[in-house]
């Protein structure tokens, strides 16, 4: 029976002494038949019948609460329906983020302080991770497992910034395709076992980059523009200062004395500046907003929380209704019939 099952089987076997109870009762009303004749010539057949009601009433509530410590199950739990929004970070990882606007302070290190602090405000949604500088790919596919992804991001370092460039419409791109593309996922930990979603409403979607603006590819307001259409808004958190321009560490070189900074082909210092001016076209183009890492998250958390969510519900395979309450219930109401049944009986009974 696919639609009945039971949580603990195993004390259906009790059901195997009810045969032997009625045996003993059957029994016993009979003795109590025959020693009533030893004193009395007439027995009236209706008090006889009257603890048979009882012994019957007894046996039943016996039954019942077999049955409900056995955990009867069946009917299929309720969908729950839910919101999230999906939402993919994506880190500049060229090395410009190498940069110290601040003092001993590198870009990196304050894009991914800013970050942690906004996992804690996405929990509950799908959050995933993107790194980008001349190319671009996806560290951590959307997942509401925000731990997960915290230690993908913990693990960057300034050894993994060994990338010279940036294509900000690559990350878009990548990012747009990820985030549109729709496939069915399993529900994030924590839930029932066996859960799955189904989109009812498909929601929009959220693309935040963190990046100083320096872009060489010069394609990145029309991979904006491209993204909005399918509901992505682009949001830009400018790292590093707009006014000072400060030097690139090269990572990775020895030097007696002062630090190594990258110089042109000429020799010159190479300087990096925040471009706030870039970073504000491309959210305009890609409907967000621009905010600086130092005193824009709080506005960043408020315009995602604006965003229409994804609703979806949540569909259990294979889970049943707990069932016992209702046999509980029953052998209550049995031992109470059996009660007042004996109490109107022992009323009425006559000599």
């Amino acid at each position: 029976m696919d639609w009945l099952r039971f949580g603990n089987p195993e004390y259906l076997h009790l059901l195997w002494a009810i045969p032997p109870l009625i045996f003993l009762l059957l029994f016993g009303v009979r003795q109590k038949q025959k020693a009533l004749l030893r004193f009395h010539s007439n027995v009236d057949p209706a008090h006889l019948q009257r603890h048979r009601i009882q012994a019957g009433l007894l046996l039943l509530s016996c039954i019942f609460v077999i049955f409900s410590v056995a955990r009867p199950q069946w009917g299929a739990k309720p969908e729950a329906v839910a919101e999230r929004l999906d939402v993919m970070l994506a880190l500049d990882i060229s090395t410009s983020m190498l940069a110290e606007d601040e003092q001993s302070v590198r870009r990196l290190d304050r894009a991914k302080e800013v970050m942690f602090s906004l996992l804690a405000e996405l929990e509950g949604d799908r959050v995933g991770l993107l790194y980008f500088a001349e190319a671009s790919f996806v560290v951590c596919p959307l997942t509401s497992d925000t731990g997960t992804l915290r230690e993908f991001l913990a693990a960057v370092t300034t050894e993994t910034l060994a990338h010279s460039g940036t294509r900000i419409a690559n990350a878009i791109e990548t990012a747009t395709e990820r985030l549109v593309s729709g496939v069915p996922i399993r529900y994030g930990e924590g839930t029932e076992k066996n859960a799955t979603t189904a989109p009812d409403i498909d929601g929009q979607k959220a693309l935040i980059l963190f990046t100083d603006g320096e872009d060489h590819g010069g394609e990145a307001i029309e991979a904006a523009k491209a993204a909005a259409p399918k509901g992505v808004h682009i949001y830009c958190v400018g790292i590093g200062s707009p006014v000072r321009p400060v030097p690139i560490p090269l990572r990775g070189e020895v030097s007696t004395g002062a630090t190594p900074y990258k110089r042109d082909v000429n020799g010159q210092l190479v300087l990096t500046v925040l471009d706030e001016e870039l970073l504000q076209v491309i959210a305009k183009a890609g409907n967000g907003n621009y905010y600086h890492a130092a005193t824009g998250m709080t506005a960043l958390t408020t315009d995602l929380a604006r965003l229409e969510k994804q609703r979806f519900t949540v569909r259990l395979d294979g889970e049943y209704q707990e069932r016992f309450q209702w046999f509980v219930a029953g052998a209550l109401i049995l031992l109470i019939c059996e009660l007042v049944y004996a109490i109107i009986v022992l009323c009425s009974f006559k000599y």
